[in-house]
């Protein structure tokens, strides 16, 4: 998921000057947040069954006692798949839009009108995602 992450922010972010460079990139974007979309799916199934087992561990269970069980990290953890989820919705947008773009005579209108909003969304998600990202772990989980 990493690196197909990095691939398509590789893409977006290569120095797309024109409209025609945009429609180029996210043609090739497409293929990529697809399969992208269903690792995230998987990922995210895997994370919920996984908090789901640990919220059944009763108190006195003994990864509890060694300080692995930590509610924070989940929720971390929930924040970050939900960024990371509404980037993806995003990014699926901006790739129907372009695709949209592409069959117009006169793209400009349309891209400041329905690209650029998109595209500073995506960008504040990214920084909320860095943010969330970066947050310590809890205390007693240092060691």
């Amino acid at each position: 998921m990493r690196e197909l992450g990095a691939q398509i922010t590789a893409i977006k972010n290569v120095g797309l000057t024109s409209m025609n460079d945009y429609i180029a990139a996210y043609a090739q974007v497409e293929p990529l947040e697809k399969e992208y979309d269903q690792k995230l799916q998987k990922f995210t199934d895997l994370y919920r069954t996984a908090k789901e087992r640990d919220s059944h561990r009763p108190v006195m269970n003994l990864q509890r006692l060694r300080g692995k069980h930590h509610p924070e990290i989940w929720e971390n953890m929930s924040q970050i798949i939900d960024l990371v989820r509404q980037i993806n919705d995003v990014t699926k947008r901006e790739i129907s839009v372009v695709h949209a773009m592409a069959s117009l005579p006169e793209r400009a209108r349309f891209w400041h009108e329905q690209f650029m909003p998109l595209a500073a969304e995506e960008h504040t998600l990214r920084q909320e995602l860095r943010i969330v990202g970066q947050e310590p772990p809890p205390a007693s989980a240092v060691q």
